[in-house]
């Protein structure tokens, strides 16, 4: 589990467990704010207590999903994806179970097993902050969102779907995941291309975003593409070998592979100017390391 001083669960929700299982999400947003009144105290139970008991009882991933689903709170709604490594063996055909995937809504939850999709195309699962089942689409209205906004809020054309359907042939280990997973060349990609003024495009449509480094008099259709204080701040992978070992490979800080490095003293004209960042290092500028979970 990754996670953070004086907090008993991860937050950023990266999780290898004894089981061989490797648990993960990325957040989907409510647009559908009729939604809410589906969540209900009584008789929920909240996500970060079902995170946990199902990570100690779960040893496959359709039991993860099945103990995860129950009492579903609505709160913290996310696209949930369970890597069960005993089913894996490099080089061999992707058993059933494999790969299972969840979405939760305030008062619906549907998963499936998608281990097929490890199987054909590009055979990875990519996962971008927007649903991929088409139940939670509808309930969501995320096709209002397309028709306003374009591609941006579609789950397979997104920036991030047409980056990694680019260059996810470049993976061959865990040195060109790392890559690929730190990956920002906004200036120069043409799928980084934004409806905003000055610039045209947004250090948002990388794989590894960086809105601090969008001027703040940036203004854009998306306001996500926008100039914010926001972006990855770290990345967390593991193969089969690590997971067996329960070893993390891990980057703190935002990316500057093709960017320069954050710093602190650095982001006076910039929309992190203004924020606290007490026991921070001054400069994100950190490698690699490999770390005992």
């Amino acid at each position: 589990e990754t996670s953070y001083p004086g907090v008993i669960h991860s937050i950023d929700d990266f999780y290898t467990t004894n089981q061989n299982l490797v648990v993960l999400e990325t957040t989907n947003r409510i647009y559908n704010r009729s939604l809410f009144a589906n969540i209900e105290a009584q008789g929920s139970v909240p996500y970060f207590i079902r995170i946990m008991v199902a990570n100690k009882l779960s040893s496959s991933g359709d039991t993860w999903v099945d103990l995860f689903s129950k009492y579903n709170s609505g709160t913290y709604n996310n696209q949930w994806m369970v890597v069960d490594y005993k089913k894996f063996t490099p080089f061999l055909e992707v058993d059933a179970g494999t790969l299972w995937v969840l979405e939760q809504m305030p008062g619906f939850v549907v998963s499936k097993d998608m281990s097929t999709v490890l199987k054909t195309g590009n055979k990875a699962w990519t996962s971008y902050n927007l649903p991929y089942f088409q139940e939670v689409r509808d309930l969501d209205n995320i096709t209002a969102q397309i028709n306003e906004y374009g591609p941006f809020f579609e789950h397979d054309s997104c920036p991030r779907a047409n980056i990694f359907n680019r260059d996810l042939y470049k993976v061959v280990d865990v040195n060109s995941t790392v890559q690929l997973m730190r990956y920002n060349d906004f200036q120069n990609d043409p799928y980084a291309k934004a409806n905003c003024t000055p610039l045209g495009y947004s250090a948002e449509n990388a794989i590894s975003a960086r809105c601090d480094l969008n001027p703040l008099n940036t203004t854009c259709k998306i306001a996500a593409e926008g100039a914010r204080c926001h972006g990855a701040t770290d990345l967390k992978v593991v193969n089969g070998q690590m997971v067996a070992n329960m070893l993390l490979l891990a980057i703190s800080g935002p990316t500057h592979e093709q960017q320069p490095a954050f710093d602190w003293g650095e982001q006076e004209n910039t929309a992190c100017k203004n924020y606290r960042h007490e026991g921070h290092p001054k400069r994100f500028e950190f490698t690699p390391i490999l770390v005992n979970i």
